[in-house]
This record gives C-alpha cells, sequence and structure tokens, in this order.
C-alpha cells in the first residue's frame, strides 16, 4: 500500500519517519534473498525483517545509522568524473538525523574527512547546536584513495570493520544507509549484523536502463520509443534501423549503456543523409562515425565493448525546441511504502546535453503534479516488488508550457545528484514539502526555490580553500541567513582544493532570484580568483 501526503517536514530518507496508519500490518516485503556472510549469523533477509520495527518504533528509540556513502557503481564510468571521491561528502546530509537528542550516526569515508567540511555541514542544520551532534557522530576512514568503491576497502578492512561494530552501541537498533546498493553493500550488512536500508540488490535490475523501461510500461508510464537488452553489434544495428523505421521524422537516436549515470555513459547517433532504401546497411556501415559520445574519454572500441559488456538501449531522441528534463524524487520505506519527496528540474550540459551538472527546484508548474503521479505509479510497482530506499524517476517534457508530451526516461535506485541539494535546504528552512503544488513552504508559508550544483568550475577554483568560499559568501552578503530563509548553502567543499569543483545550493524566493543568487555567487568567487593572480 502506498500513500501521497499532501505535505511533508521530515528529516531525510526515513530517518524518523511517521508511525504507520492504523489497522496497517508492516511487512518488509523484500524477496528471499539469501546471503550469508562471514559470520554465518544470520542471512541478510534476516536481517533486513527488523526495518518495520525499527521505522515504526522511533519515537521510543533512536537508532544509530551506519552510513557508508560509497559509489558502488560502475569503474569504468567513475573515472569519467574528476574528483569522484568526494561525493562521499554528499550524504553529510544526513547529518540531520542528530536533531533527535539520543541518535547516533557513523561516518565512514576513504580518507578523513576535512574539519572544516565538517564542521560546516553541521553548521549548516538549523536548530542542531553543533558541539551536541559532534558528540554523537563518530568518523571512520580507510586511509585509501583507491578507486575502488568504498564498500569494498571496508570488507577487505578487519581492523576497520571491528572498529565500526565497537562504535555501534546497540546492533538490534542500527541500520545501515548507502549511496546505493549492490552485493557488496549486502555483504557489509551481513557482515555487520544491521540491516541495510537500499534497495536489494537482488532487485536492482529494475535500475538499470533495459529494466527501467520494462517497468514504466508495465506501470503505465509513457516512454519513448526505442529497444532494450542491446548486447552486440547486431543487436545495436538492428534497433536503430528499426527506430527509424518505425520513427520517419526521426533524425538521432541516444544510446545508454545500462548501468550507466548522471549521462556519462550515452552516445547520440545521427541519421543524417540515411537512405529511404538499404536503411540497416547504412546503419552498419556508418555505426562508428554516427556515434558522439557524451564523455570525452569514450570511444568506439571502449564504448562498445562496455556495452557488450552490461547491455543497454536505444530509443529515440526527442529533441524538440525548449523541451525540458525533470525529475521526481520518491523513497519506498517499509511502513509508509512509496512517497513523493520532491520534484526538480535538471540541468544538462555536454556536446549533446545528456550530462547533469546541475538542478533546480522546483519542476515546472504545468507538469509538476503530473510528473509526481506517474512517478508514484513506478515507486508503487517497485515497492510491489520489494524495493525500499530512495529512488528517482527522469522525465523529458517536450511542452513546457503547457505540459504536453510526458516521458519517462529512467529510474535510479539509488541517491542521485538532487538528493542532498533538497535535504540541505530542508536542514536550512525547516519547512514543508507540499505536495498539492510541489513547492517547499518556510514555517511562514512562503515558497523557497533553489538552484544547486556540486560541480561549478571556473578557472582558479582548483585554488580556492572552503573557509576562503564561506568568507567570499558572507562578505558580499549572499551566505544563508536564518533570518531571511534565503542565501548560499555550501556542500561537497572538500572537492575545492586541487580538483576545483565548488558545490552550493542558492536558495530564494522564486526560481529568477534563486538563479541570480547562484550567478552572483560564481561571478565573486571568480573575481577573488582573479584578485590572486
Amino acid at each position: 500500500m502506498t500513500r501521497l501526503c499532501s505535505e511533508r517536514n521530515y528529516p531525510p530518507y526515513g530517518i524518523i519517519p511517521s508511525p504507520p496508519p492504523k489497522g496497517r500490518q508492516m511487512t518488509s516485503g523484500l524477496l528471499s534473498t539469501q546471503w550469508d556472510g562471514p559470520t554465518g549469523e544470520q542471512t541478510f533477509e534476516q536481517l533486513q525483517q527488523r526495518l518495520p520495527a525499527l521505522f515504526a518504533g522511533r519515537d521510543a528509540h533512536a537508532p544509530t545509522l551506519v552510513v557508508v556513502p560509497s559509489l558502488s557503481l560502475d569503474s569504468e564510468e567513475l573515472r569519467k568524473i574528476k574528483g569522484v571521491i568526494h561525493f562521499e561528502e554528499r550524504l553529510l546530509f544526513l547529518t540531520q538525523a542528530l536533531r533527535v537528542p539520543d541518535a547516533r550516526m557513523l561516518y565512514v569515508t576513504s580518507l578523513p574527512l576535512q574539519e572544516t567540511v565538517l564542521d560546516y555541514a553541521l553548521g549548516a542544520i538549523s536548530s542542531l547546536p553543533t558541539g551536541h551532534a559532534r558528540s554523537r557522530l563518530t568518523l571512520l576512514d580507510c586511509a585509501d584513495d583507491s578507486s575502488h568503491p568504498l564498500t569494498e576497502k571496508i570488507l577487505k578492512d578487519d581492523g576497520l570493520v571491528e572498529r565500526i561494530l565497537s562504535a555501534i552501541p546497540d546492533r538490534d537498533q542500527a541500520y545501515l544507509v548507502t549511496f546505493n546498493s549492490t552485493p557488496l553493500e549486502r555483504a557489509l550488512a551481513v557482515r555487520l549484523g544491521i540491516p541495510l536500508y537500499a534497495c536489494d540488490p537482488a532487485l536492482s535490475p529494475s535500475g538499470t536502463k533495459s529494466g527501467g523501461r520494462q517497468l514504466l510500461r508495465m506501470a503505465g508510464v509513457p516512454v519513448p520509443d526505442g529497444f532494450e537488452d542491446i548486447r552486440d553489434e547486431q543487436g545495436l544495428v538492428k534497433a536503430l534501423t528499426e527506430l527509424r523505421a518505425q520513427n520517419a521524422g526521426c533524425e538521432r537516436a541516444v544510446v545508454k549503456l545500462d548501468e550507466s549515470f548522471a549521462g556519462c555513459g550515452n552516445a547520440v547517433f545521427s541519421y543524417a543523409g540515411a537512405p529511404a532504401t538499404g536503411l540497416e546497411a547504412w546503419v552498419s556501415a556508418n555505426l562508428p562515425e554516427r556515434l558522439s559520445f557524451t564523455a570525452q574519454s569514450d570511444t568506439w572500441e571502449s564504448y562498445g565493448a562496455r556495452l557488450w559488456e552490461m547491455g543497454g538501449i536505444v530509443e529515440r531522441f526527442i529533441d524538440t525546441p525548449g523541451a525540458c528534463s525533470p525529475s521526481v524524487q520518491l523513497e519506498i520505506d517499509p511502513v509508509r511504502g512509496a512517497q513523493v519527496v520532491s520534484t526538480h528540474e535538471q540541468v544538462l550540459g555536454g556536446a549533446a546535453g545528456q550530462v547533469f551538472v546541475g538542478c533546480t527546484f522546483p519542476a515546472g508548474p504545468a507538469y509538476r503534479t503530473e510528473i509526481q503521479r506517474l512517478a508514484l505509479r513506478a515507486g508503487e510497482a517497485l515497492a510491489a516488488k520489494g524495493v525500499l530506499g530512495h529512488l528517482s524517476v527522469d522525465f523529458l517534457v517536450e511542452d513546457p508550457v503547457s505540459g504536453q508530451g510526458i516521458h519517462a526516461l529512467e529510474i535510479n535506485l539509488r541517491m542521485g545528484g538532487a538528493t542532498a541539494p533538497f535535504f540541505l535546504l530542508h536542514g536550512a528552512v525547516e519547512g514543508t514539502y507540499a505536495q498539492d503544488t510541489g513547492e517547499y513552504l518556510t514555517p511562514e508559508g512562503e515558497p523557497r526555490c533553489y538552484v544547486a550544483t556540486d560541480r561549478a568550475q571556473r578557472e582558479g577554483f582548483e585554488l580556492l580553500r572552503p573557509e576562503e568560499v564561506v568568507d567570499i559568501a558572507l562578505r558580499e552578503g549572499l551566505h544563508y541567513s536564518q533570518a531571511t530563509r534565503t542565501g548560499v548553502v555550501f556542500y561537497v567543499l572538500g572537492a575545492l582544493p586541487g580538483v576545483g569543483k565548488l558545490g552550493m545550493v542558492a536558495i530564494e524566493k522564486s526560481p529568477e532570484k534563486a538563479q541570480r543568487l547562484y550567478d552572483t555567487m560564481l561571478t565573486a568567487a571568480e573575481a577573488a580568483c582573479t584578485r590572486r593572480g
């Protein structure tokens, strides 16, 4: 059973969920996936059966959250993102859970967090005494900056595992929170003897490009014309040929790797000059030359090898002038089921406009409630399969003014680039998300909007230190003010020195004001770099 609440006023991701409706039976709904870890004491399924009681009873017993912000994603795709290790800082928004006086948190990273970064993250949360929160937060790290997933590093370090176990006061009142979920996270949950609040890896095929399209169709959510499960060159040629035959006016197609993310595994195929007859032979002969890759490091040889290995999809490239790419965030917890968290517009970049670089909140008013409704359909279908945790559904809207031409593009069974910004807004403003309008309202009932990114890059940014950026915002009167409930909040600050990526959420009363605030902060930071010479 699922429900769409009229408003939400909550810390993030099931940290303190409301009690279940009266008369409702609580079940985990997970598949019977057996996974015996090194201890062999309890299976993964047995651990997961604790979650409903944990979520329902946290008014009486605050849980311990073990946060492992591992990007356990395809290593080849991760290498395309500069400074990706700093994305482990994204989940610091979860420290909002420490507002509950007896809540505890363990936060594990590859490298030690900079004290400046941690102090700022805790200080950005309104109504949270920083010192009190810090006393209930345990930081651990692997001292390992390799490209391997953080979870893999932890599993290989018996000493670190023991330190984590020693820091958990009661394993019956603890659970694991991760960025995404793979067999590595499942193994870690069993090793620690605590449940995992994320999608069971056995259900992850519904979050691939192929599986997502299939589930969306099953749930009655419209998707672009296309084909799934492409696993060899012959299949790719046939899919591109058939797509053009079915859509005579189609000028381009997009190819997506099944397990890619942030648009980095996309390639665009151009039909320019395609003949009316003999199309399959033409596609086959022109395949490598007609593909343009969103990742500059990709070649036909490297991309093709990844496509045959993990599979992928081909779908019509919808390039209607003015089209936009909104997304809906949802959460499925074991008590309340599937619920909408927020909507936003994706800001896309790259040569083909396929790479996620940021987001704006909220999504456009003409289609905001409709994409919520469609996304909830997908969420309900996923909840019926036993999926838990955070996810998002990405859309494309051909006519943003009328809200017509809505297509769902993919399902992401994980936290994403828009997760932290929304909850940083919530942590600062302490308001509510009104789902009937899709707005975020202050305690006084005024709307708040934002423009956000964790990868703003300009020449010289790599020379800036986190404290310098905060100083600039304060001097220019741009930093977030609790009095006005507007201003800039920073995050992923560790990616500034050496990497040159700035993360910020520009919060204002309207989308236009939020954009001006965002632009002004970037200009001020650029000017500071120029003055340094």
